[in-house]
């Protein structure tokens, strides 16, 4: 029986980053008008998304021409619990950890640091991040697509970060690896090996966007060999 795991983070009115803050409005109500119509507006890098090339290549893919194919199949989870605050993840950490992860797998590196911190300043300011060595090595493990429920740019921490000062970015999205960010719940897939689909809304010539992450638990194609 396939089980169907909810990946992604509920996003509040009132919510947001780098100054962008989410709204939700409802200009018709059943008072006015006998039917509920409501529009929002927010970043398109908050919450549970993904990132677009053109994110931080210029002249790269937008949102809308990322193939669905890059962000749907066999997935490899790799534990990294144990990296908790201000831990660096490498390659050594991901050559030790991640030998399930195979050629064109969804990587999905787990720390659980969105289950304990998501929706306060402690999970921008001092999770766990990915070193440049251990994003050259998903590209040499020629991974499709790598998930995250951590910050995992460094120099996004920082006030006024600039593009070239992002290397993880830069590597991964000049592969056309494309980042699928901000998810919670990972402590609850019960094998080294899932299912992924990560759908973005077809917003054209963005950068990226929000998006609904699952896991199917239990699909019998997420244990075959690559």
């Amino acid at each position: 029986m396939v089980k169907i795991l909810d990946l992604t983070v509920p996003i509040k009115d009132g919510e947001g980053r780098l100054g962008a803050t989410v709204k939700f409005d409802t200009p018709y109500t059943y008072e006015e008008v006998n039917w509920q119509g409501s529009y929002m507006s927010m970043f398109c890098h908050y919450g549970t998304h993904i990132d677009a090339p053109n994110h931080f290549i210029k002249d790269g893919d937008s949102i809308d021409q990322v193939p669905l194919e890059s962000l749907v199949g066999p997935a490899a989870i790799v534990d990294l619990s144990d990296h908790g605050e201000n831990t660096a993840i490498d390659a050594h950490s991901l050559e030790k950890r991640g030998q399930e992860v195979k050629q064109g797998d969804i990587a999905i590196l787990r720390t659980d640091w969105s289950d304990k911190h998501w929706g306060t300043p402690k999970f921008w300011a001092d999770g766990p991040y990915l070193e440049p060595s251990g994003a050259q090595w998903l590209v040499e493990r020629n991974v499709k697509a790598v998930v995250y429920d951590f910050s995992e740019e460094y120099a996004a921490r920082k006030a006024g970060f600039r593009g070239e000062e992002c290397d993880v970015h830069r590597i991964l999205l000049g592969n056309n690896i494309y980042n699928i960010e901000y998810v919670i719940g990972l402590s609850a897939l019960s094998s080294s090996r899932t299912y992924i689909i990560a759908l973005p809304l077809k917003l054209v010539g963005l950068d990226g966007s929000p998006s609904r992450v699952i896991a199917l638990e239990g699909l019998e194609i997420a244990n075959r060999d690559a």
